[in-house]
């Protein structure tokens, strides 16, 4: 059950708009940027709003008040106490810096943007944003150990450019992927996915649950056609085997995982802890 923490508007939406916004979960606003900036691109390209939720993390914060809790600085190295208190005043942090680059996105790229915070478990409260919109990407379910990755760099004054080129730098590099079954659903994730690809100038790994060597030729005709002028590479795996604990690929760090918001795949629990377990975002469509 989550609870609103706060909300604050960066850029007023207009009583005529009617594209449904596309929805950004993040619960680490220091690392966030390229997510944002990727969900940027596709907002231009669509037409739409960025919705932003940022969620604290409430095991966090019951976590950080055991007395055996410590926190390990990343420039010093220095071991200091840490509270819940010292947590939220962390968090505070992180949502106004959230505030600031949200700002500048819209002033890079006329985006529309809103922001609100709310506590609860992350995944949870990233499927409840989903549900009443068409697109939603949620920032690395599972928030990187100490030394994973080093803390974002500022951008120096004067070098911001458009946040569709950056995005366009940020992930040409990797590739997206997506899981194709032959459904409804999975055949909107795979147009969203396209649409992506091509926006980011980067290649598309769909992934193909199947059975059979003819299946796998009618899929493939399929995905040629939905994602026309895109660069595709396969995947086949076992059918219905995707989320399997030891049989999921693992797609590389910098990569985007697209997936059907409305899948019965997700709703299992071996579906959810391969999302809580990737360290890319994942975008969920309706």
């Amino acid at each position: 059950m989550s609870t609103t923490r706060g909300a604050a508007t960066v850029i007023e939406r207009t009583p005529a708009d009617t594209t449904t916004p596309i929805v950004v979960a993040i619960n680490a606003a220091r690392r966030c940027r390229e997510t944002l900036e990727m969900a940027t691109a596709l907002a231009v390209s669509v037409g739409a709003d960025l919705e932003v939720v940022f969620v604290e993390d409430a095991n966090l914060l019951r976590l950080a008040d055991l007395p055996v809790t410590r926190e390990i600085d990343w420039i010093s190295g220095i071991i200091r106490e840490l509270d819940s208190r010292r947590m939220l005043r962390s968090l505070h942090c992180e949502a106004r810096q959230l505030r600031r680059e949200l700002t500048r996105i819209g002033r890079a790229s006329s985006v529309r943007s809103t922001l609100r915070v709310v506590r609860g478990h992350y995944l949870t409260e990233a499927l409840a944003a989903s549900a009443s919109v068409d697109l939603t990407f949620v920032h690395s379910a599972r928030r990187p150990l100490p030394g994973e990755h080093p803390p974002s760099a500022r951008a120096r004054p004067g070098t911001a450019g458009p946040a569709l080129g950056r995005a366009h730098r940020a992930a040409g590099r990797k590739p997206l992927w997506t899981l194709f079954d032959g459904s409804p659903a999975s055949g909107r994730a795979l147009a969203v996915a396209a649409t992506l690809a091509r926006t980011l100038a980067c290649h598309l790994v769909v992934v193909l649950p199947v059975s059979g060597v003819d299946e796998i030729e009618r899929r493939k005709r399929e995905v040629q056609t939905a994602a026309d002028k895109v660069t595709l590479r396969y995947l086949v795996v076992a059918d219905n085997r995707f989320f399997q604990p030891g049989k999921a690929p693992a797609p590389n760090t910098g990569s985007l995982l697209v997936l059907a918001r409305n899948s019965p795949d997700l709703e299992d629990s071996a579906a959810q802890s391969y999302l809580e377990s990737l360290t890319i975002p994942v975008v969920l469509v309706a």
